[in-house]
């Protein structure tokens, strides 16, 4: 496969690393409908992964407890060589969390941290698939990924010069300024804005799911034992957001389109 052919900057997979896997199953299946697919890994054990609209998005992690991480979501994102992303991010000031490693034939991940703390996984596939999935994105799959940056300008610079991206600066009125990572293609990789004064912890990557109705599925997170922390609104040509955390403290966000007055 030649190098054109390669979909670089984009979000293709994500992996819920928490406690207690089963409860983390049950809670995101009776919100989003999603089912399980699992793959022996051999030494590894059984991966859980997260199967809707017809393929599989992501999968379940085992929270090691002694790293004294919380229950987190961690993207991939793609890049031509992983090594060398891994070293970029480290000359910028960023971590090296997990060195480059490969999957036997799904491919090659690292995880850094950049230098706010924010954590995501450089990641060329062994195979590479195409744009998959685009707008409009069926309800119970991935459609976004954004960043809460401490410090968005160098942030932005960081994350560019390890994933391709450029940085589109958005004047979105009293929300302040948005920024979208767009890869060379000129369709966004993600969206970064600045993390709200007075948030505790470092900065991080959140994954957004794409819903029917946004609403409903807020409702629904906290009849399951989630916690909604910034509530449904509306983002104007763009959709009904609301931020929320699942029972054992992962955040997420979900994304469905924008009511009429009578909602």
């Amino acid at each position: 496969m030649t190098d054109d052919q390669q979909v670089l900057g984009k979000f293709v997979w994500r992996d819920l690393v928490t406690p207690d896997i089963d409860q983390a199953i049950a809670f995101y299946s009776g919100l989003f409908g999603w089912t399980i697919k699992e793959a022996d890994m051999g030494p590894m054990g059984t991966y859980k992964m997260i199967h809707t609209a017809g393929t599989e998005h992501g999968g379940f992690m085992q929270l090691d407890a002694s790293k004294g991480a919380p229950p987190h979501w961690i993207s991939y994102c793609t890049v031509p060589d992983v090594a060398a992303a891994v070293a970029t991010a480290e000359r910028l000031g960023g971590k090296t969390l997990v060195p480059p490693a490969d999957i036997p034939g799904v491919g090659t991940f690292a995880m850094i941290a950049d230098p706010n703390g924010a954590v995501i996984s450089p990641f060329k596939p062994t195979t590479w698939a195409g744009e998959g999935i685009t707008q409009p994105w069926p309800a119970g799959t991935f459609c976004w990924q954004e960043l809460l940056a401490l410090d968005p300008e160098g942030e932005g610079k960081f994350h560019s010069e390890v994933f391709g991206w450029k940085i589109a600066p958005q004047d979105m009125g009293p929300m302040g300024t948005y920024y979208l990572l767009k890869r060379d293609n000129g369709i966004d990789g993600g969206g970064m804005l600045q993390k709200p004064a007075g948030s505790p912890g470092p900065s991080a990557w959140i994954p957004y799911v794409a819903v029917e109705n946004t609403n409903d599925s807020a409702a629904r997170i906290t009849e399951l034992g989630g916690k909604i922390w910034v509530q449904p609104t509306d983002i104007p040509n763009v959709g009904r957001f609301a931020v929320a955390s699942d029972p054992q403290g992962a955040t997420f966000a979900i994304l469905g389109a924008i009511l009429g007055p009578s909602s």
